[in-house]
């Protein structure tokens, strides 16, 4: 599953939190891609597009291998994470010109590593052909979409319907999974306009008045389940109503308090996926992209602690990508 929001600062500052969902951590570590390495995505007979990576990207990988990035941000403030969309990503169909093809679990990675705004992304992204292989650890093509942010403020998604990409821009800053946005933002308007963070006002019926039994009764009636739907109006709900901090240190605790409303304990997205595969679904790591600072939080389910990588003082000179495995720290910086 997976939850995602932007939020700002008066001064400008821009964070995009997110977290991330599945039955287990599916090899996840913390990721450094340096620049200047080459990359090589899949096509159906062999290879795919390549290219030379342009900026320095840290992330948090998935199934195993640091290219297959699921979530993470660039030098440039460019932020690009990978949500299912299960029953709504109908991929492309390869090109014949297999140097077009690019495999959508190398789309985080592709975006983060050529690109420094959302605008460069779908330009880039218009330039080739998304298709899905298998992938054994997903039990299947990974249904996924492209949720995009930068340090200005924009926000985008890419999406996948009937065989075409679809380029939406998205400035409410929100994305979780199924169905497409645009769908999302018609649900926003059958709810919020109705509530909000404001305790209603008494009602008197027969000379008899009627006050709230308690603070807090603006937002009755907002689902609070864990479906997509649900999800994404509450995190609606909070872009509509969080007092903005002054800058992006109080913008980074004032995503992590928000994030903490979307973690999803183990045992509370249980049963059967739409593709037959019994789930689990539960928070194993969440992330805040400090996209104005310049700094990627993340912290895991085994070890809430979070810690923070600082961009502007990693190293992303070398050869090949490098991780390691997530530890207790802190907000105090990290080398990776």
């Amino acid at each position: 599953m997976c939850t995602s929001f932007q939020l700002r600062a008066t001064d400008g500052s821009v964070c995009v939190a997110r977290t991330m969902e599945f039955p287990s951590m599916l090899g996840a570590k913390l990721t450094v891609l340096p620049r200047g390495i080459r990359l090589v995505s899949t096509s159906p007979d062999g290879d795919g597009v390549s290219w030379t990576t342009s900026y320095g990207v840290v992330g948090m990988d998935a199934v195993g291998s640091p290219q297959l990035l699921t979530d993470g941000m660039n030098e440039r403030g460019l932020y690009a994470g990978a949500l299912y969309m299960p029953g709504f990503a109908a991929y492309e169909e390869p090109s014949a010109d297999a140097s077009r093809n690019l495999d959508v679990l190398d789309a985080v990675t592709f975006a983060l590593t050529t690109c420094a705004t959302v605008a460069e992304v779908f330009a880039a992204f218009s330039e080739i052909t998304v298709w899905g292989r298998e992938n054994p650890l997903i039990h299947g093509v990974p249904p996924l979409h492209l949720v995009l942010h930068d340090a200005g403020g924009a926000a985008g998604v890419i999406e996948f319907e009937a065989g075409a990409q679809q380029h939406r821009d998205n400035p409410l800053g929100v994305a979780t999974n199924a169905p497409y946005l645009d769908w999302h933002y018609d649900n926003v308007r059958n709810w919020l306009p109705r509530l909000g963070a404001a305790n209603p006002a008494p009602v008197e019926i027969r000379g008899v008045t009627f006050a709230p039994l308690a603070q807090g009764q603006g937002f009755v009636g907002l689902p609070g389940d864990s479906g997509s739907a649900g999800r994404f109006l509450r995190a609606a709900a909070y872009v509509m109503t969080l007092q903005a901090p002054a800058d992006a240190a109080g913008l980074e605790n004032l995503s992590l308090h928000a994030l903490n409303n979307f973690d999803i304990p183990a045992g509370m997205m249980t049963g059967v996926s739409a593709t037959g595969i019994e789930q689990d679904d539960q928070t194993k790591w969440s992330s805040i992209a400090s996209l104005t600072a310049g700094r990627y939080i993340v912290r895991i389910q085994d070890d809430p602690t979070p810690v923070a990588v600082d961009l502007a003082t990693t190293d992303f000179t070398g050869d090949v990508p490098r991780q390691r495995e997530l530890v207790a720290g802190g907000f105090a910086p990290i080398t990776v």
